[in-house]
């Protein structure tokens, strides 16, 4: 969902209207569905790889972006997918060095 509503709005945040929530959260929640029923399909552990869970997400978020909504500028979609694919990648390194730097003490 950040990352729909970034690349909606170009960036601009003073411009977020509640149409453009409403289709980012329209957007993020069929794109979580898909990779929940993906994560049921396929157990194996590259699925668990984060750098597959990034481009999976990106991928389905793209596609699902191209399919709800018509784009407000060209290639709107497909910058969705990769701006979310790189948020996932972020939080998931950061939740590792959490989750390592609590572990250690």
């Amino acid at each position: 969902m950040p990352a729909c509503l970034m690349v909606m709005t170009q960036g601009n945040f003073a411009a977020i209207t509640l149409v453009h929530w409403e289709k980012a959260l329209g957007t993020g929640t069929m794109a979580g569905a898909v990779l929940v029923l993906l994560s049921f399909y396929e157990q194996k552990k590259w699925l668990h790889n984060q750098y597959v869970t990034a481009a999976l997400t990106g991928l389905a978020t793209a596609i699902v972006d191209g399919i709800s909504h018509p784009a407000s500028f060209k290639g709107e979609a497909i910058l969705t997918g990769i701006a979310a694919a790189g948020l996932c990648l972020l939080f998931s390194i950061a939740f590792k060095r959490l989750e390592t730097s609590t572990n250690s003490k």
